[in-house]
């Protein structure tokens, strides 16, 4: 399990670097999806920390959890608020969410 934690870990670290890089430079609200991808970005890196230092760090379990819980909380209100429709055209939010929602089972879970 402390495998696909890695991998799911590593992999929303990467698509928020990705979702950083690729923001539109012509849109004019560009900073609030470059602030989108930073928030997933420092969420992936909490959970990093969190499985290369186990239980050595007091209280980077719980800010991983509220972390986990509250981008999880986000993408789940994006998909609400665009509809089901346009969430399956956009598979990435799907993706995102289910990572989330791994990394927030992860967080929770026994710590090795």
């Amino acid at each position: 399990m402390k495998l696909f934690d890695r991998v799911c870990a590593g992999t929303l670290f990467f698509l928020a670097i990705a979702d950083c890089l690729l923001v539109p430079r012509t849109y004019t609200g560009r900073i609030w999806i470059f602030g989108t991808g930073l928030a997933l970005l420092f969420t992936a890196m909490l959970d990093v920390l969190r499985i290369r230092n186990g239980r050595s760090v007091p209280g980077l379990k719980l800010s991983c959890i509220a972390a986990n819980v509250a981008m999880l909380v986000f993408a789940i209100a994006l998909m609400a608020s665009i509809g089901g429709v346009r969430t399956r055209q956009h598979p990435q939010i799907l993706l995102v969410t289910a990572l989330l929602l791994a990394e927030t089972a992860f967080s929770v879970g026994k710590t090795a």
